[in-house]
C-alpha cells in the first residue's frame, strides 16, 4: 500500500510539473539590455524555462515594441533596428504584443533607462503588467527601494539565475490575457461605433420612417 501511494504521489507531481510547464508556455517575457551577453543569458535561461521571450537592446526600441514611443522618438528609434532573440519575430503583429505577461529590464541603460522604462510603462496601458529591473552593479539600496516604490514587482541582481525565474512565476499568473481582453474591448468598441454610424443603417431608419401607416 506504502509502494502504491508514493507512485501516486510521484505520478502526481510529473502531471503538476507538466502543467506547470505547458503553462509558462502562455507567457511572453519581454527582456531589455543593452550588454549583448547578459541578454543571451537571459534568454537561455527564459527559453530554459519554457517562456516566450523576445529582447531588445534598450529602453527606446522597448516603448517601440510596446507601442508607446511619441512620434519623435519613434522617428529616432527606426534609424536603428530592432535586437531580437532568435526566438521572436523582429517585426511584432499587436497580437504578439498583447501577450506580453513579463518585462524584465536593466537598470542601467543608455538613453532611457530601466527606470525610465518602468515609469513609462505604469502610466500605460501596460501597468498591470509585472516589471522586473535588473543590476550586475552594486546598486545602493535607496535606488533599489525606488525602484520598488515606482511599481517594479522585483529588483534582481545579475548574473540573472534560474532560481530567480521561479520565484517569477507567481507574478505572471494573473497577466494573463490582460491587454487580449483590453484589444477585444476596443474592437467591440470600433465595431459598434461603425455600427452606429453606418450609412446602410440610415437610410434603413428613413425608409422605414417614410412608411405609410395602416
Amino acid at each position: 500500500m506504502e509502494l502504491n501511494s508514493e507512485a501516486d504521489e510521484d505520478t502526481k507531481k510529473e502531471q503538476e510539473q507538466k502543467e506547470e510547464e505547458k503553462e509558462k508556455q502562455h507567457f511572453h517575457v519581454l527582456a531589455v539590455d543593452d550588454s549583448n551577453i547578459d541578454r543571451k543569458l537571459l534568454e537561455r535561461l527564459l527559453t530554459v524555462s519554457s517562456y516566450q521571450v523576445t529582447c531588445v537592446d534598450s529602453g527606446d526600441k522597448a516603448l517601440e515594441y510596446l507601442g508607446l514611443l511619441d512620434i519623435q522618438e519613434s522617428e529616432i528609434s527606426r534609424t536603428s533596428s530592432i535586437s531580437s532573440c532568435s526566438s521572436s519575430s523582429s517585426k511584432s503583429s499587436e497580437k504578439e504584443v498583447s501577450k506580453v505577461n513579463l518585462i524584465m529590464t536593466d537598470y542601467s541603460m543608455p538613453g532611457i533607462t530601466g527606470y525610465d522604462l518602468l515609469k513609462r510603462v505604469k502610466r500605460s496601458s501596460w501597468k498591470d503588467v509585472p516589471v522586473v529591473v535588473m543590476s550586475s552593479e552594486n546598486i545602493p539600496s535607496r535606488i533599489t527601494i525606488r525602484c520598488l516604490e515606482g511599481g517594479a514587482e522585483e529588483f534582481l541582481l545579475k548574473p540573472v539565475k534560474l532560481a530567480d525565474l521561479r520565484k517569477l512565476h507567481s507574478h505572471l499568473l494573473n497577466t494573463t490575457n490582460i491587454h487580449d481582453t483590453i484589444i477585444d474591448s476596443d474592437h467591440n468598441n470600433n465595431t459598434n461605433k461603425r455600427k452606429a454610424s453606418s450609412p446602410e443603417d440610415s437610410d434603413r431608419r428613413t425608409r422605414i420612417q417614410e412608411l405609410p401607416v395602416s
